[in-house]
């Protein structure tokens, strides 16, 4: 069946709610549409009224009332909740049933004319998930649907059905089916076009706040492995290794000093902006400027792309005991996050492993959606974790004959963003070239409000702007959506690792341009890394 929205929202709390989501979800249905939390912002009883699911079906409009958890009456009074938090005296479940389907009834009946009539039948259907109602006055069977014969959602369909047929003898004036144009013609009045899916704006929000409430779940880490002064965090991009590092800096420098490091000047920069004062931010190629001072604390993000024997000396030097008896926290990628072959030395690797507690993979990824997350294990065979920010838009891709028909296409999708009320400062263009004079995006209708993401990290940005950068610039960084520019097979060159991390830079959006060759060369990539078992080259 069809759901409207067709994806429940995280504000829906009620399990109950979801459990029947679900259910209506699944049943084979391709003529009904099922409503989810219908308000009735003119119900004469209540300040503002909601009804919790109608069912617009040729048969019957179906009014669906769910109550989860602890249900009671007393004394003829009805109450909702645990014990100790039970909310009530209210209304009984059918009370409210059949009040949301009376209002109802009348605010489409302005809309659409009087539903008798148009010979529309409608009734009501109350579902306890978790408890089985004794049989009252208040009700006959086919009524209600308890916990028993509700069977967790796989009876749902079958009460439907008799809930149906018991309110047809009911309304014995109905004329059925209800015609499609007039079913149709509700569905416009109570949900719109405009609303039929949640804008992309909208999801971006909602994807905000699950990445809060994934990141913020990470923090038991740190509580975990604080007894541990050398410490190797390991996990795929998305998977929180820079949030976590953050905190562990932020902790860490309530009892000394710390430095926190790292090879991206842009990332530096940026955690230079969130970390409070006390911390020292450096770019490793600034270390220079701290020479002969050391810190109680060292924490190293991206520390893939400092694992050389020389870099590791650098490093030594700068922490209080050094390597082998400093405190020092490196988090890094196991999939081998790196641009540049050289920066990365496996046996500088197996030195530092055993001086510290490894702990990882982190497997809970709370950055990219599904979509993301399954596009880059198909075609670098990664392991970015699971994919926990929930369902986002399929990824796209696009073939583009040269840097004009880029900019044309690129503008379109930017325009179709804009419509959904996207802002432009959540929309990062990646160049595969890393060449601003020559890239695509200079030929776009909205290359003025471009800002180079080099200059600007780090500072204010109040203006809705796009943001253009290189790869290796945005490493350590990411945006709502990504689009992938200036992008051809010279660029892949038998490796994935830039691949790897532009897509991993969206966490709710990517858009990809490919010139000619780049859709056969990521095929060929895709099918080479499968067969390797998935390892980055």
């Amino acid at each position: 069946m069809r759901i409207v929205p067709s994806e429940i929202s995280s504000s829906t709390r009620s399990q109950a709610e979801r459990s029947v989501f679900t259910a209506l979800k699944a049943i084979h249905d391709d003529e009904s549409v099922a409503l989810h939390t219908v308000h009735l912002p003119q119900h004469r009883r209540k300040r503002v009224g909601e009804i919790d699911f109608v069912v617009i079906m040729p048969k019957l409009l179906l009014f669906i009332e769910v109550k989860g958890g602890r249900v009671a009456q007393r004394d003829g009074k009805w109450f909702y909740g645990p014990r100790d938090r039970e909310s009530g005296p209210k209304e009984s479940p059918f009370a409210q049933a059949s009040g949301g389907m009376h209002e109802f009834e009348r605010e489409i009946g302005d809309l659409v004319g009087d539903l008798r009539a148009h010979g529309v039948p409608s009734g009501y259907l109350v579902i306890t998930t978790d408890i089985d109602l004794e049989r009252t006055t208040e009700f006959e069977p086919p009524q209600y649907l308890g916990m028993t014969a509700y069977d967790g959602g796989r009876g749902l369909a079958q009460a439907i059905e008799h809930a149906t047929r018991f309110w047809l003898t009911r309304n014995s004036w109905a004329s059925t089916p209800v015609s499609a144009p007039l079913r149709k013609k509700m569905l416009d009045k109570v949900r719109p076009d405009f609303d039929l899916v949640p804008n992309l704006q909208s999801r971006l929000t909602e994807l905000d706040v699950t990445f809060e409430r994934l990141t913020n779940e990470q923090l038991d880490r740190l509580d975990e492995l604080d007894s541990n002064p050398r410490l190797v965090w390991t996990g795929g991009a998305g998977t929180g290794k820079t949030f976590l590092a953050a905190e562990a800096a932020r902790r860490k420098s309530a009892t000394g000093s710390v430095l926190f490091t790292c090879a991206s000047s842009t990332l530096a920069a940026h955690m230079a902006r969130i970390l409070d004062g006390g911390i020292t931010v450096r770019p490793f190629d600034r270390l220079d400027e701290l020479k002969n001072r050391t810190f109680d604390q060292l924490i190293v993000d991206e520390a893939q792309d400092l694992m050389t024997f020389e870099r590791l000396g650098v490093l030594e030097e700068l922490v209080s005991g050094g390597l082998t008896e400093g405190r020092w926290i490196f988090m890094l990628d196991q999939n081998n996050q790196v641009l540049a072959p050289e920066a990365y030395d496996p046996e500088a690797w197996e030195y530092l492993r055993p001086l510290g507690s490894v702990y990882g993979p982190m497997k809970r990824n709370c950055r990219n959606t599904v979509q993301i997350v399954d596009q880059v294990r198909l075609h670098t065979g990664a392991d970015l974790g699971v994919a926990s920010a929930g369902e986002g838009e399929p990824a796209r891709y696009v073939d583009v004959h040269d840097a004009d028909h880029e900019a044309a296409l690129l503008d379109a999708y930017l325009g179709e963003l804009v419509q959904g009320n996207v802002s432009l400062r959540n929309v990062t263009l990646l160049s595969a070239s890393g060449n601003w004079e020559t890239s695509s995006a200079r030929l776009s209708r909205y290359a003025s409000k471009i800002d180079q993401f080099a200059a600007v990290v780090g500072t204010d940005r109040t203006k809705h702007r796009l943001t253009w950068s290189s790869i290796s610039d945005f490493k350590g960084h990411e945006n709502h959506i990504v689009c992938l520019i200036d992008f051809g097979p010279e660029h892949l060159d038998g490796r994935l690792d830039a691949l790897y991390v532009a897509w991993t830079r969206a966490r709710a959006q990517l858009w990809t341009a490919g010139r000619p060759g780049t859709r056969q060369a990521l095929k060929d990539l895709g099918i080479a890394s499968l067969t390797r078992g998935g390892q980055l080259r």
